[in-house]
């Protein structure tokens, strides 16, 4: 446990001397937070500016400097982790204790939306994930969901890999990060938010750089690179912001052309923001271009998807609504280090106004098929059906926060937005995958539904 302004409220009280600074700062808050769950899940610098406490930055400053008092050999690991640590080493011990299945699946075609097995006839556990294509076959990488019930604790059960010749039938090659069981405050610790890992092969240095965000509290990068794509990959960053801001989804770009890496991440929930990476793609240096600038939830983009085509640079994103999915936009620019354009919703015919009930987390080429894109994307909640009136009632609950002269919405609406908008209690161990091709409409990316389909119905 590492005691700062960012910790979960409800963390901070387990610890006896946190509560005490706790209370000492913000007198009469604490029955408050502990009467309501959702505050618990808050951070203390979430608290303090949702609640508006008067001069809240000079509180917040001071409280930081008591906290950091607390970080302590005695205070490293607290109870509740300790509990976590010794769950995570028996759900460990049962995984190993399995017999390997034998390759006995096959199928020829992407089914959107329904389950997706391995070789071995196990599900795919590679959310939030990429692909990376390397002498002739594809590496589908993401976050391990299969121990995340919503109920033990487990985030992401580290980042796992598989690899395919034909995009259908995928291997499973084991971890290409796996989780560490017993340190709480490594990034890759089951408990803590990681997300969409994103990897380039650096020009310079020839290393594999793979950047993985930490949602929550954190709101950071933990950054890894190997000798090859399979790794062994080692720690260079465990909690790493660039230019000091929150960082939220983000994928990374490369320029072949100068060898230029570029990092596009939600920077602060204020906008898309682009920063260089420096030569060996291990941190981002100078801030380039803001896209998308001075949104509120949900309209604020997040899950940006980049890719090249015909030397016009494009990024899908989505809005912010959790787990909940809602209209994707697309944009374009005529290069990296300039601001995108809006081109709108690139999904056509769809009557969910929800994406086709997906989150998109990367955009991929087909080898040997030009101009031919896939858009990867990930159905959360499979069993929670967002149409166009959930849609509608999620962007007006959320944005009656910031413009409630605009958007209004009732209490039984946001009763139901609160709970259908679940995170940390979400299972999402039998989350589904939507990959659709894009296809184009003049310059514009396409998204169409497609129930079952092959590459060669796109040639």
């Amino acid at each position: 446990m590492v005691f700062n302004v960012s910790m979960k409220i409800a963390s901070l009280l387990e610890n006896e001397q946190g509560a005490a600074v706790f209370d000492r700062f913000l007198p009469g808050v604490r029955k408050m937070a502990e009467s309501n769950p959702q505050a618990g899940a808050l951070s203390v610098e979430q608290l303090v500016r949702y609640t508006r406490i008067p001069e809240g930055e000079k509180v917040l400053a001071a409280m930081g400097e008591a906290l950091e008092a607390l970080n302590t050999q005695e205070n490293r690991i607290s109870p509740a982790e300790r509990t976590l640590i010794e769950r995570f080493r028996e759900l460990d011990r049962q995984d190993r204790e399995k017999a390997p299945a034998k390759p006995d699946h096959f199928q020829d075609a992407i089914c959107p939306g329904q389950p997706w097995l391995d070789t071995r006839g196990k599900r795919i556990q590679a959310h939030g994930g990429a692909v990376y294509y390397e002498d002739g076959i594809y590496y589908w990488y993401g976050e391990n969901k299969e121990h995340t019930d919503g109920k033990n604790g487990v985030w992401t059960w580290g980042i796992k890999v598989y690899s395919s010749t034909d995009l259908y039938n995928w291997e499973d090659r084991g971890f290409l990060i796996p989780p560490v069981l017993d340190d709480p405050d490594a990034a890759l610790f089951p408990a803590k938010r990681v997300d969409r890992p994103h990897i380039l092969k650096c020009p310079s240095t020839g290393k594999y750089v793979c950047w993985i965000k930490l949602s929550g509290p954190e709101a950071a990068f933990t950054i890894w690179q190997a000798d090859r794509l399979l790794g062994p990959y080692e720690l260079v960053e465990n909690l790493y912001n660039p230019g000091g801001h929150k960082a939220g989804d983000f994928d990374l770009v490369s320029d072949e052309a100068t060898g230029k890496g570029y990092l596009y991440f939600d920077a602060d929930h204020a906008s898309m923001l682009c920063m260089e990476l420096t030569a060996d793609y291990l941190h981002a240096g100078r801030e380039i271009e803001k896209s998308y600038p001075d949104l509120t939830p949900p309209f604020t983009r997040e899950a940006p998807a980049l890719f090249e085509k015909d030397g016009r640079k494009y990024m899908l994103t989505s809005g912010m609504t959790g787990y909940v999915p809602n209209r994707s936009d697309s944009a374009v620019s005529d290069s990296w280090d300039a601001s995108f354009v809006s081109l709108g919703d690139p999904h056509v015919n769809d009557n969910t106004n929800a994406s086709f009930n997906s989150q998109i987390s990367k955009i991929f080429k087909v080898e040997g098929q030009d101009g031919l894109f896939i858009a990867m994307a990930d159905r959360w909640l499979p069993n929670y059906h967002v149409d166009a009136r959930i849609a509608d009632l999620f962007t007006r609950v959320i944005a009656s926060n910031y413009d409630p002269e605009r958007y209004q919405a009732t209490e039984e609406e946001r009763r139901e937005m609160y709970a259908g908008n679940v995170l940390e209690t979400a299972d999402t161990s039998t989350a589904e995958y939507v990959w659709l091709p894009v296809e184009w409409g003049g310059e514009k990316p396409v998204i169409r539904w497609r129930d079952r389909w092959q590459v060669k119905d796109l040639d």
